[in-house]
């Protein structure tokens, strides 16, 4: 039987859900930021609507870099804890571990 890691003690999975919510909607809000950035631009200084709209696609690419790498450590984390409940459960056979093999590739 497998022991789970200290960062995927159950004490840490809400920082883990906080995180993905959190990435979602830093997400969201990065393609609100990098049109009201380009608009911004685009009204204020001289800039032609292409250059400034490419100025808040940069924005928004960053934004969406963070939040893509937040995202993914995240769910890594909760996958890894789902292999190793299910490898527990297949190894003890103590329940009917197909509520746990939801995924099939676990």
């Amino acid at each position: 039987m497998n022991d789970t890691p200290i960062y995927l003690a159950d004490m840490f999975m809400p920082i883990y859900k906080f995180a993905l919510v959190f990435a979602f909607l830093f997400g969201f809000t990065s393609v609100l930021a990098g049109v009201g950035f380009g608009l911004f631009n685009y009204f204020t200084t001289e800039l032609s609507l292409s250059s400034s709209m490419y100025m808040g696609l940069i924005l928004f690419l960053k934004g969406a870099g963070i939040s893509a790498a937040i995202s993914f450590i995240s769910f890594m984390a909760f996958w890894k804890k789902h292999q190793i409940a299910y490898r527990n459960c297949k190894e003890t056979r103590t329940e009917n571990c197909y509520e746990k093999g939801f995924f099939s590739l676990a």
